[in-house]
């Protein structure tokens, strides 16, 4: 029992030590916002979620729905690209790409380009989510 308490603090040390399950970024202004993700874990999938602020006078000003452009950097430097359109409100939290397996772990690059931005376009977040494997699609 004496012990009990210095083996309880070292248990919340080390769980307190652990690395988050998400990663997230914001880059404000215009753009093209480019992300770096820490995809090295092969133990894991990955979902990423897009996420942006517009201050428009009124929500009737918002566009339905903002093209981007989006390539993904791969380690080696391979290049995927593609083109989403983001469904728009004066805040936007949308998922983009959920049990991503990468081809290659590693560190990749995500360059998003925004085609027609609304005004009053605060910038661009990504949130990196770490998750246990579902059923995985692969970049």
């Amino acid at each position: 029992m004496k012990n009990l308490l210095p083996i309880l603090s070292a248990l919340l040390l080390l769980s307190a030590c652990r690395e988050p399950a998400s990663v997230e970024n914001f880059i404000p202004g215009e753009g093209p916002y480019v992300f770096t993700m820490d995809m090295a874990d092969t133990t894991v999938v990955y979902n990423l979620d897009l996420y942006t602020r517009i201050d428009a006078a009124s929500e009737r000003e918002i566009p339905s729905e903002m093209p981007l452009l989006i390539q993904w950097t791969s380690p080696s430097d391979s290049l995927f690209r593609e083109k989403v359109f983001l469904p728009l409100a004066p805040q936007v939290y949308q998922p983009y790409r959920a049990g991503v397996v990468p081809r290659e772990p590693g560190e990749w690059k995500l360059t998003v380009t925004v085609l027609s931005a609304p005004e009053g376009l605060r910038g661009m977040g990504l949130v990196l989510i770490k998750a246990k494997p579902d059923t995985p699609t692969s970049l």
